[in-house]
Order: C-alpha cells, then structure tokens, then sequence
C-alpha cells in the first residue's frame, strides 16, 4: 500500500515530512518564504495546541516533530501546508503556479521520549548528514536547533490575507497591515529534561550536538564525500531541482513506527496495525452501506460519492 492510513494519537509523537513536487528546492534562499512559514507554523502551533519539539526547512521538504494532545494532527497539516503553499506562489516571482507538494505528507509514530529526542538530532543534523555543510552554524537557512535548545521566542506577523481582500473591495483604503496578526514561536523541550535548568538543559544538548556532529563528519569523510559549504548554498535559485533528491516509489516499504528500541518499536507497530486492520474491516462494512459501524479511535470514515444511497 502506498499510502497508509492515518490515525490520530493524542500521546504518541508524530514525525512529519512534506516533500516539494520533482524535488524542487522551492525552500532554500527565500527569506520572505521562510518567514512566512514560520508565521504560519507560530500561528497554528497556537491554534491547535501543538508540542513543537523540531521543524527543518530543507530546500526541497520540510520535517516537523511534534506531538498532538488533542489529536488534531490533520488539522493542523492541512492549515499549515495550504498556507505554506499560498506563501510559496505569493513570494516567489518565478514559481510557475500548480501544486507545491509532492502528495500528502508522511507520518512516522516517534513511541518513547528517546525516540523523539533521536528525531530532533536527525532532524538539526540534517544540513551535515546530506553533506552541506560540515557544521550547522555554516547552514545559511533555517535551523531550530538554537531556538529549541536556549528556549527563544521568536514572533513573526501573519497576514490573513483571505479577509484582507475580501474587505478590500468594499473600502480600499484598507492596507494588509490592518489584518496582521502577531505569533510568538517558541518550541517545547524534550521530553525527559524537565527537571533541569535551561543552561543545564543547553550545556547538554549542545554536547550531544557535537558528540553526534563529529561522528557523522568522520563518516562521511571516510566515505570520500565532501561538502558543498555556504558559499555553494547561497547560490542555489529557489525552485532549481535538487541534484542528488531522496526518492522513494510507490510500492517502497515505509516505516510506521520510528524507534531507537526494538521492544518499544514491535509493541508500536502492533497497535498500529491493530487499528489498521480494524480500520480495513470497519471500511468495508460503512461503504457496503452501514453506516452505523464504528472506527478505531483516532480514525475516519472513508469518503463516499455523494449519490451514494445505503
């Protein structure tokens, strides 16, 4: 199956991509884009009461790491990736219009607080692990690991640009600035850090930073790889294809569940597909015209055509 179902979880942590359609670097050097999607992720991490422990512009996708205590994953996908997109084609003069993502976004299950500390390494990291830079203080674009780590807040304006031209035909002396709000982004800790102090709290992730940075750089030296460097970066044209993308095909196998422990990441994948193939037997039956038959918890009816009669 290419695409797995989703379910919704107010406790387990979710580890997101969305990826840019033919791997277009539509994310990198545009600092107008960014902000914005900052804004936008400041805005509906407010809304809908989201643990934001990571997020990573990558040129070509964005990863968030983030946990949903009302279980409200999909809203919050669906609010920020159509505003990232609407940004995308407002901001860039040479984006040529259509879709910006590839498909729908992917969801990884992060089950332990190691598993979620573990995704917010791979995903600070990711700079040096693609061979970028050596160093994530030479990354020219965005990286949350400072912000996350030293427990900056960080406030961005967002437009709401829907009522602004909707008034703006009827009184055109209003200006976006009248429909601007003010957000303040500001990521959680980890979980398991709690008791400690914030210096206490940086100190070690910086160490932990380092511990893992140096390994990935030995790695990838033995390997023969170089790095391209910021210089490089800074000259990449937003919306180039990337030359050396990540690819997947339909059929690839995904991983549903993403854990540094065995044990922890079976027992996962067992509840998953518990729903899964409750979800199967539960889809079969509402489209065969019961619609009275009950989904797992965390899980939709499927869509029926709108003639549909049971």
């Amino acid at each position: 199956m290419s695409y797995h179902p989703r379910i919704e979880s107010k406790k387990l942590a979710s580890f997101i991509t969305s990826r840019c359609k033919n791997a277009e670097l539509w994310f990198a050097n545009n600092l107008a884009v960014e902000q914005a999607v900052l804004g936008y992720l400041a805005k509906y991490k407010t809304k809908h009461s989201v643990n934001l422990y990571a997020f990573a512009l990558e040129g070509t996708h964005h990863h968030a790491s983030a946990l949903f205590p009302e279980g409200n994953r999909g809203d919050f996908m669906r609010d920020l990736n159509s505003n990232t997109a609407k940004a995308v084609a407002r901001l860039t003069p040479n984006y040529p219009g259509g879709r910006l993502f590839e498909k729908r976004y992917s969801n990884e299950f992060c089950p332990g607080d190691a598993d979620i500390e573990e995704q917010f390494f791979y995903t600070v990291l990711q700079p040096v692990q693609d061979c970028l830079v050596p160093r994530i203080s030479d990354y020219p674009f965005y990286n949350c690991f400072y912000d996350a780590v030293n427990g900056i807040e960080r406030k961005y304006e967002v437009v709401r640009w829907s009522d602004y031209y909707n008034k703006k035909r009827y009184n055109s002396s209003l200006t976006p600035k009248d429909f601007t709000d003010e957000y303040t982004l500001k990521y959680d800790r980890l979980p398991g850090y709690e008791h400690m102090s914030q210096k206490e709290y940086s100190k070690l992730m910086h160490q932990k930073l380092e511990t893992r940075r140096a390994e990935i750089v030995r790695t990838k030296l033995a390997e023969g790889k170089t790095f391209l460097g910021r210089e490089a970066l800074l000259r990449v044209v937003p919306g180039t294809p990337a030359k050396n993308p990540k690819t997947s095909s339909p059929g690839q196998h995904r991983p549903r569940v993403l854990s540094v422990c065995s044990d922890r990441r079976e027992q996962c994948k067992s509840w998953y597909f518990d729903c899964y193939f409750s979800y199967k037997k539960a889809s079969k039956a509402y489209r065969a015209g019961d619609l009275s038959v009950e989904f797992p918890v965390g899980m939709y009816p499927p869509y029926l055509p709108c003639n549909f009669s049971p």
